[in-house]
């Protein structure tokens, strides 16, 4: 099953770009992070990854350097802040199941202590009160 989530073409890109967010690695490294990340249940093949990495390097979204080690550009940097965009849900479901991907996002990122998670607590806070607002409005309809 896990390895069906994280088999598509986006889902390998995605994931080469979290496993080098916390820091540069080779092909090999990578693959062995995408193996632990998913407790074993997907290993990219070197057809899949290495091919990835290439386009990639190509688009301007990682770089490889000197040393064979990929790291993230300050591009993919910024795409990877917002992994959401690109994506429009097309009815009430997949905006819940979107709206739920954003929170467990949010979860990660206060759970590694993010400052930036601390600075928009009042973001947030508005956020919350806005969906609390339509939830209790959906129980009066």
């Amino acid at each position: 099953m896990m390895g069906n989530m994280f088999g598509r073409r986006r889902d390998l890109r995605m994931t080469i770009m979290a496993v080098l967010r916390n820091g540069p690695k080779n092909g090999a490294s990578i693959m062995d992070s995408i193996e632990k990340m998913t407790f074993g249940f997907w290993r990219p093949s070197p057809g899949s990854l290495y091919p990835m990495l290439q386009n990639m390097v190509e688009e301007g979204t990682i770089r490889k350097d000197s040393d064979g080690l990929y790291s993230l550009t300050d591009e993919s940097e910024t795409a990877f802040r917002n992994p959401f965009s690109g994506h429009s849900p097309r009815n009430f479901d997949e905006a819940l199941e979107e709206l739920r991907g954003i929170i467990s996002f949010l979860e990660d990122i206060k759970a590694n202590g993010s400052k930036k998670f601390q600075e928009n607590g009042k973001k947030l806070e508005e956020l919350a009160l806005k969906l609390k607002e339509l939830s209790s409005e959906s129980k009066k309809e």
